[in-house]
């Protein structure tokens, strides 16, 4: 019993770190023969832990090299069993230390608590404090773990001086106990208790820096792909004009031709050709040219897939707003609309309806469409039910961005199997610009 307490206490830093970074990486692209290659790496951490105790001298400093070398094969390890670039290992690596750094300090500070008030036996304490420490570590993966899993961090803490200061904060925390540990030696029960706040403080801020930072990384990254995408669809706009342009012009020669055709050919499909030619000479006359050839596109869109697309709308109250986000926020809406209809198997509930009009100063803005399932809400907007929701669900956010930009109100509800979107946006005004 005590050459097992002897080895856990010489070793108890490599598990200790390792269910931190499995609590803080687990959930990472898992590598092929994921299992051995953990078994492996943790074998090497234990091994090197093993050996470090061969040293003839130890004191604060081989301690703290001790703490920096086996970060660096964490990060090696997580390398080697996880998918994702070099960074990503890093910045999670990063906070399982913290993770780990706290609860160590945690466990150590409530036992030491215990031992003054309590006066503990050493066999409590021997049981008690591997407890403590994972309860800990878990605590920390519930308040900052699953924060930092939502976020994607591949292509996120793109700055290397922020990751290096990041690491800096983190080990620094381990050579400064160390160092405390050598030079408070009879300092008292009031020092250690202080010190040990200092301590655990540092590593939740360090935590809650790292979320801080993912979050406004994301947000940067999400609207550079808006940017992008808004981009992209103003281009669509000005090629969508020209070719309806010219749809219009071969669809008038193409009537006339028919009209040549006489009794040569059966009445019943002259009125077929004519009903198809009808489908791409149809105009929209709203009072927006951008809504015009937007809903003359999702017009034909409906048609190929048997969907009814109802229109009423005054495109002149939305003449403050720039084109291409007239073309962007119609589009987006419509085209959700379009995907969760055309899944309905009753053709009498595929139906899309859209109403602009204005009222009292305020132009509203109402989409509604019926669909089947459930819905996810955050923040009141509808999650994408697509399964990479890193490159999908950005229709939604262009709309709202959107309306933000002019300074107006989204609101979206789902109820009975009727989605509805509405926006409202104030008139008089010159916004967006």
């Amino acid at each position: 019993m005590t050459t097992l307490y002897t080895f856990f206490e010489t070793n108890g830093y490599v598990f200790e770190i390792l269910i931190a970074v499995f609590f803080f990486c687990g959930w990472m692209d898992r590598r092929p023969r994921f299992l051995l290659r953990g078994c492996l790496a943790g074998a090497v951490l234990l091994l090197v832990s093993m050996m470090w105790t061969w040293i003839p001298f130890d004191n604060e400093w081989m301690k703290s090299g001790r703490t920096i070398l086996f970060f660096f094969l964490c990060v090696g390890a997580v390398k080697s069993c996880f998918e994702g670039p070099l960074r990503q290992a890093v910045f999670y690596v990063t906070a399982a230390g913290a993770a780990q750094h706290f609860s160590f300090r945690m466990a150590r500070t409530l036992l030491a608590v215990g031992d003054q008030y309590l006066k503990l036996s050493s066999g409590i304490t021997i049981f008690m404090y591997p407890l403590l420490s994972v309860i800990f570590v878990f605590l920390c993966y519930l308040t900052f773990g699953r924060e930092l899993r939502r976020k994607d961090v591949k292509y996120m803490t793109g700055s290397q001086t922020v990751l290096f200061l990041l690491v800096g904060m983190q080990l620094c925390t381990n050579v400064l106990q160390n160092l405390f540990d050598k030079y408070s030696t009879g300092s008292g029960f009031q020092a250690y208790t202080v010190y040990s706040l200092f301590d655990m403080i540092s590593c939740l801020f360090l935590l809650a820096l790292q979320c801080e930072i993912t979050r406004r990384e994301s947000e940067q990254h999400n609207g550079e792909i808006l940017q992008h995408i808004l981009y992209q669809q103003k281009q669509q706009m000005e090629s969508s004009k020209e070719n309806i342009e010219l749809i219009n012009i071969k669809c008038h020669d193409i009537k006339n031709q028919i009209a040549t055709l006489g009794n040569r050919v059966p009445k019943e499909e002259i009125r077929e050709l004519e009903r198809a030619v009808n489908i791409y000479d149809m105009a929209f006359k709203t009072g927006n040219e951008a809504l015009d050839v937007l809903m003359v596109e999702k017009l034909m869109v409906c048609e190929n897939k048997n969907i009814r697309l109802d229109c009423m709308m005054e495109g002149k109250w939305l003449s403050f707003m720039k084109q291409s986000d007239i073309y962007s926020l119609f589009g987006n809406a419509v085209d959700n609309a379009i995907e969760a209809v055309e899944k309905l198997a009753d053709e009498e509930r595929r139906y899309v309806s859209v109403r602009v009009r204005s009222d009292k100063g305020m132009l509203v803005i109402h989409f509604e469409n019926y669909y089947d399932g459930t819905l996810t809400f955050l923040k009141g907007m509808p999650q994408t039910t697509k399964e990479d929701k890193r490159y999908h669900g950005f229709g939604m956010k262009s709309i709202r961005m959107i309306v933000e930009k002019y300074q107006g109100h989204l609101s979206v509800k789902a109820k009975d199997g009727v989605f509805t979107l509405n926006i409202l946006l104030p008139v008089d005004c010159s916004l967006g610009s």
